[in-house]
């Protein structure tokens, strides 16, 4: 069927469809007409075979089916003639050698006795039999008839006279059934039933082409009605563009296949909506990245540029000055060193590199750490409230980074004299999963809420200007998201303005 289509060059479903369709309709329509014509024969073959037969039934078969009769001579047949034959029908008197010994139009045997000339009918009779003519087999024929079992009451056979019509002829054995002396043949012209079957086979024809023109009109409305979901779903999709990527297709059509295309075009559209979302979005933080960072970058930049033009124009000659031009100048390289540095860690933490996590008890890390925070805390207070016996898997340089930033951010958010900063462990449920918990929480500044979900975000500074100051670039908590996301960890923060902030660090904790 496809090579066929192929050949036709029929690519349209619709089309696809119709031409499957048409072809069904051709086979059973032309299945039915032959299984009727096969029918209608045989029912008329039949018939008329019955009606013959019972001619036979007029004889009287018990001298006929004598065991002794050897010799078909000896019988008769005129007599026989006038009770089987009539103008429409011809009989044959065949023996056992397959010979035919006379026939109904044989004069010498029939009709050679004159009869009284007052029996007009007879004469009538007489001549018109004779016009039709006798059908003939071969004497190999004949005898394998003969041969058949039984009295031959249901056999029958087609045959084409010397004249072209068809008849259709039976026999009846003579003699013994077993081993026949010959056969009586009877036939009857069926042109009639010829003309029948013609008929009826002009009628099927006619009628079945005209169901086939009515089948042909009404698949085609139907399969364009069917396939109206598919062609709208074809339209809408092929009117999607960048734009409006939030289209999505009807799903409720009332058709199960054409349904599950569109939940499947309604997917894909949304993944796609998705990824064009995520191009989009990282197109525009590398857009600011770039532009933050240039302008990170710049600062120290002039700063350091500025001073060394104070030193060529003799600034250098004054020691005083040459001394804070030159620590300016090493500051501001300080500063670069480590934004370069943490730029650098950031892109390695966002290639996701396998960590090495190792069973540790996190206040042992804590303690490790503990002498750089409380240089970093300076005259703030530093509180530690530590559970006991709580193990974690973890990478403990890199969680030690992630102390060490959360600290240094809560020391840029609280006062030097009178701020708070308070680190302490515990076991908690987060999700129906238990957790090591790390909390850092100070008395700072705080967050407001519409800056909560930006934090992490590469050079965001909530309190810019107190950030800058103190050598802060909006990178530490960049680094503690990706550093958490590789420990297979969870990071939470709450904070309130003029109060405080808590970040919470979830840790895998050790079963």
């Amino acid at each position: 069927m496809k090579k066929l289509l192929y050949k036709l060059k029929i690519k349209s479903l619709k089309w696809q469809l119709l031409f499957g369709f048409i072809v069904i309709l051709v086979i059973l329509v032309g299945s039915m007409g032959i299984f009727e014509y096969i029918s209608m024969k045989e029912y008329l073959y039949t018939t008329k075979t019955e009606v013959l037969q019972q001619k036979f039934h007029n004889l009287d078969f018990k001298n006929l089916s004598k065991d002794d009769i050897t010799d078909v001579s000896e019988i008769n047949f005129k007599e026989i003639s006038k009770k089987l034959v009539d103008k429409h029908m011809s009989m044959a008197v065949i023996d056992k050698n397959g010979e035919i010994l006379l026939t109904s139009i044989n004069t010498d045997n029939i009709t050679k006795e004159d009869h009284d000339g007052d029996d007009d009918t007879k004469d009538f009779y007489e001549k018109n039999i004779r016009t039709i003519p006798v059908p003939k087999f071969s004497k190999e024929s004949y005898m394998s008839i003969c041969k058949i079992e039984g009295n031959l009451e249901h056999t029958y056979k087609v045959i084409r006279d010397e004249n072209g019509s068809c008849q259709l002829v039976v026999w009846r054995k003579i003699g013994n059934l077993d081993s026949p002396s010959g056969l009586i043949q009877l036939s009857t012209p069926i042109d009639d039933t010829e003309d029948i079957i013609k008929r009826e086979v002009y009628v099927h024809t006619s009628l079945s082409i005209l169901i086939l023109v009515i089948g042909i009109i009404l698949a085609s409305a139907i399969f364009k009605r069917t396939l109206k979901p598919l062609y709208d779903i074809t339209n809408t999709v092929e009117g999607i563009s960048v734009t409006d990527l939030d289209k999505r297709l009807p799903n409720k059509n009332g058709q199960l296949e054409i349904d599950r295309l569109a939940n499947s075009f309604n997917i894909m559209l949304k993944r796609i909506e998705s990824s064009f979302q995520k191009e989009q979005y990282i197109k525009e933080k590398m857009r600011r990245f770039v532009s933050d960072a240039s302008h990170e970058l710049k600062t120290p930049l002039t700063s350091i540029h500025g001073f060394v033009e104070i030193l060529l124009r003799g600034a250098a000659k004054n020691e005083e000055q040459l001394n804070l031009a030159l620590n300016s100048i090493l500051t501001e390289s300080e500063r670069l060193t480590k934004l370069v540095n943490d730029l650098l860690v950031l892109t390695r933490l966002e290639q996701k590199p396998v960590v090495e996590m190792n069973k540790e008890n996190i206040n042992g890390v804590i303690k490790e750490i503990l002498p750089q925070l409380q240089i970093l805390s300076k005259e703030r207070v530093l509180d530690l409230n530590l559970r006991e016996n709580i193990s974690v898997y973890i990478n403990k340089n890199q969680i030690k980074q992630v102390i060490f930033n959360i600290t240094q951010n809560a020391v840029l958010h609280t006062d030097n004299k009178n701020g708070s900063i308070i680190i302490s462990t515990d076991i908690e449920e987060l999700e129906n999963e238990t957790f090591g918990v790390l909390k850092i929480s100070d008395n700072g500044t705080g967050i407001p809420k519409n800056h909560l979900d930006k934090i992490y975000d590469r050079f965001f500074r909530s309190d810019s200007h107190r950030s800058r100051e103190q050598g802060g670039y909006g990178l530490g908590l960049s680094i503690v998201k990706s550093i958490m996301d590789a420990n297979k960890g969870k990071i939470h923060v709450e904070s309130e303005l003029g109060v405080g902030t808590t970040f919470s660090v979830y840790l895998k904790l050790v079963e």
